[in-house]
């Protein structure tokens, strides 16, 4: 799988289709790109030339480690948004035998990888998608003890982590 910066003009992004609508307004309001620059980064994964899988944007932030509770503070690669085409969906990477969406997590955990001080990825995810959940859990994320908070207007946020 390749990974670009994603193209702001991109016209696939318009047809993106990730079967959760927060995530596919987000990508196709081009919402991460701001006074001419992505913020933040906002990558685009595909599978070959042109075959778009799905899209994520993240950036390194300094967050309260090990959990949300904690006064000391680590360096972790912050998914602000990660989406895979439906029509990857399921489908495995012949080349590494997992899911298109696992690949997209691992080569997260490969940019997060390339500053030694980062100790690992974190995402919200709502409380009422129990699929991201599991999907995520499957991974190697783990919930943060210090439980749901509200990020939006919408249902819960859990906090989940990958710690190396």
């Amino acid at each position: 799988m390749r990974t670009l910066l994603a193209d702001p003009l991109d016209p696939a992004l318009d047809s993106f289709n990730s079967t959760n609508r927060e995530v596919d307004e987000f990508f196709q309001s081009r919402a991460w790109f701001r006074n001419g620059k992505a913020s933040p980064e906002t990558y685009r994964f595909e599978d070959g030339p042109y075959s778009r899988v799905g899209y994520a944007s993240a950036a390194f932030r300094k967050l309260p480690h090990p959990n949300e509770t904690a006064q000391a503070k680590a360096l972790y690669l912050v998914v602000y948004a990660l989406g895979v085409d439906k029509a990857w969906q399921g489908d495995l990477n012949p080349i590494t035998g997992t899911t298109y969406a696992m690949c997209v997590v691992d080569e997260l955990a490969a940019q997060a990888s390339t500053d030694t001080r980062c100790v690992g990825l974190s995402l919200w995810v709502r409380t009422d998608n129990p699929r991201a959940i599991a999907f995520y859990t499957k991974c190697g994320f783990v919930e943060d003890p210090a439980g749901p908070v509200h990020r939006d207007k919408g249902a819960p946020h859990q906090t989940m982590r990958l710690i190396w």
